[in-house]
């Protein structure tokens, strides 16, 4: 246990009091010496009993051991990315990894180790974990991502072994401190949604890796089906413009922006009517905005 380096699990929050309390007692549990992890929870000034219960939660762990407890309450809500970027000069001096966790996870004993185990390589930034849905946990939620460089588009792999991908989701993923630094942290132009991708295509783009590891298994409490409303649609939109612009050389820029609009539009389009039954003209003219200001350049939260 001695060769474990320490790490920080930073978990952004919320209004997520049951879902966070069941992820912090699975944290609890992880197969890995207390004395080598410090949990920081960031309260993006939730309205419900989510503050109590951490207070509650950290004064029964105080005896356990950890590195340290620590709860930091906002006074706005950040989301669910920008608290890495501010949290950074509070974590311990002697951290080396950053264990990103969304508060509706909840880890396996070995996760934790399993993640560090290929984090120790050579030049790499990220170790995604296999995020599995909490009520089929046959069913993996999220795998090894990778992007079409010409086109922009994204697929999954539902790897079965370690594989080096593109990109991976943050719901629960190993960041390297180090290299976290050397990038300036997260990208705040994106507020919520495609950031991640953002992150690991700028950590490939200095020569580090992204590997995405199927050994380390957390179950996520989301929906197969997925959900979305307008807020997460305007960025899922709006977003994905901005990515292609900002980090595809030139020529495949023009033509991944191009496609997007002469099919990503009509296709956006056509979801939102499928998903609704028939024409919601309050979330078409979401879809119209969020693509009006992609090519605009417009960043940062909007809705």
């Amino acid at each position: 246990m001695h060769h474990l380096p320490i790490a920080t699990i930073f978990i952004p929050t919320y209004n997520d009091e049951t879902d966070l309390s069941a992820c912090l007692e699975s944290i609890r549990n992880l197969d890995y010496p207390k004395a080598k992890l410090e949990i920081i929870i960031w309260d993006n000034a939730s309205d419900d009993s989510t503050v109590k219960m951490i207070e509650e939660r950290f004064a029964e762990m105080k005896n356990d051991g950890w590195l340290g407890l620590s709860l930091i309450e906002h006074d706005r809500n950040e989301g669910s990315y920008i608290p890495y970027n501010l949290v950074l000069p509070k974590l311990s001096q002697s951290t080396q990894y950053i264990l990103g966790l969304d508060a509706d996870i909840e880890l396996s004993r070995d996760t934790l180790k399993n993640l560090i185990e290929v984090a120790k390589g050579k030049h790499v930034a990220v170790v995604g974990a296999r995020s599995v849905f909490y009520d089929s946990p046959e069913m993996t939620a999220h795998g090894a991502g990778f992007v079409n460089r010409w086109t922009g588009m994204y697929n999954e792999e539902d790897a079965l072994e370690k594989i080096k991908c593109d990109y991976v989701i943050g719901c629960c993923w190993l960041l390297k401190k180090s290299i976290f630094e050397q990038l300036a942290g997260f990208d705040r132009d994106y507020y919520i949604c495609h950031w991640e991708v953002d992150y690991c295509l700028r950590a490939i783009e200095k020569g580090y890796s992204i590997i995405y590891e199927p050994k380390a298994v957390v179950k996520h409490k989301i929906l197969p089906a997925g959900s979305i409303n307008k807020e997460r649609l305007y960025y899922l939109c709006r977003n994905k413009i901005l990515l292609i612009k900002k980090l595809l050389p030139p020529l495949r820029m023009r033509i991944a922006l191009t496609l997007h609009v002469l099919f990503g539009f009509p296709k956006n389009i056509i979801q939102s009517i499928r998903r609704n039954g028939k024409a919601d003209f309050e979330e078409l003219k979401v879809i119209c905005k969020a693509f009006a200001d992609g090519l605009r350049n417009k960043t940062g939260k909007v809705l």
